[in-house]
Parts: C-alpha cells; structure tokens; sequence
C-alpha cells in the first residue's frame, strides 16, 4: 500500500515517537528509524532533513496532541479549577502506563541542554505555554498571585513526573495530587473551592 507524502511523515514521526520516548533520543540513530519504519533513506530525508529536524518535529507533535487532549478532557470541567484537575488528573495516568518514561518535554531539555538546539526551544515553549494556561485558569479563579501559584503548580507537575520515571512508581503521581489540591485550597477564594 503506498503512502501520501503526509501519511509517510505521520509514520515516521510515529515509528521515531515511540523509539525516541522509550529508548531516548541519543541512543536512536537515523538508521534505526529508518529500518523500524520500513522506508527507504531518501524517503526518511526528503520529509526530514536530518535528526534535529526530525527530534523537533517528534515534540511539537507530541504536545500538540497533548494540547488536544487536554483541552477536549478540560471541556467538560465546570469551573477553572476543574480544569487545572483534569491537567493533573490526566498527568497522574499518564504515570501509572506501562512504559512511562517520564515527561517527552523534560526529557528533550536533558538530552539537548543547549538552549539554541530548536527541540529544546521547542520543549522551553512548551513548558511556558503550559504555566501560560495554568495562570489563565488561577486568574479566571480568583487567585491573588496566579503567575507565582502557576509555576508552583509546574514545579509540582514536573517535580513528580521525574520521581515517577525514576523510581518507576506512581507513588509520586498520589503526592502530585495531594500537594496541587493543599497548594489549590490555600490560593483560591473559598468560593472556588470545589469538593
């Protein structure tokens, strides 16, 4: 069955998604992507230029779908508070998959520490825009200081899915929940507080 050139990135980004996440991305070479994916060299090529591009493009389309997924899930939630929940909530499955390895995005920042490499830019942008929308739903809420609640709330987020990856349990996904809800009660109006 022959692919649309579209439907040829999407499988590649897929077959180099799931060897990048579960083997990290220093230890995946082009070759084994390719051979992986069953497509010839300059195929690979033609749709990436080289790893980089190729690394880049696996993490804006990982949180992309991330993004989609929240907010489909955060659609239903009746109050911004809900809403940051379901962030945590979601995040809290995530850490109990087989094969966890960790946040995508924390891992890119890791293996690609130098801030001009363009996936760990991507992966900054990323990080920021979800403190973005964390402070979006503590204003909406009522919160006196939401920049300063969101990025504890990230710290929280990100502090937890390191443990989790690490100590391969989801003990700190539990402890997650506990200190976002305790950081929650004691930065909403009470009015915002939901059971």
């Amino acid at each position: 069955m022959r692919r649309s050139a579209e439907e040829t990135r999407r499988h590649i980004l897929d077959v180099a998604g799931d060897l990048f996440y579960s083997r990290g991305v220093r230890a995946v070479g082009m070759d084994l992507v390719i051979g992986t994916a069953g497509v010839a060299n300059a195929t690979l090529y033609r749709q990436f230029a080289n790893k980089d591009e190729l690394v880049t493009a696996y993490l804006v389309n990982r949180n992309e779908q991330w993004w989609q997924q929240l907010r489909e899930a955060a659609a239903a939630a009746p109050d911004p508070r809900a809403r940051i929940e379901v962030l945590f909530d979601l995040t809290r499955r995530d850490m109990a998959t087989p094969g966890y390895r960790g946040c995508a995005t924390l891992n890119i920042t890791s293996e690609f520490p130098d801030a001009d490499h363009p996936a760990h830019a991507a992966a900054v942008a990323h990080k920021t825009e979800v403190q973005t929308w964390l402070s979006e739903q503590l204003r909406e809420a009522g919160d006196a200081d939401p920049d300063d609640t969101a990025g504890k709330l990230l710290v929280i987020l990100d502090g937890a899915q390191v443990l989790a990856a690490a100590m391969a349990t989801t003990t700190p996904g539990d402890h997650m929940i506990q200190l976002a809800k305790q950081l929650l009660d004691a930065r909403l109006p009470r009015a915002s507080v939901t059971g």
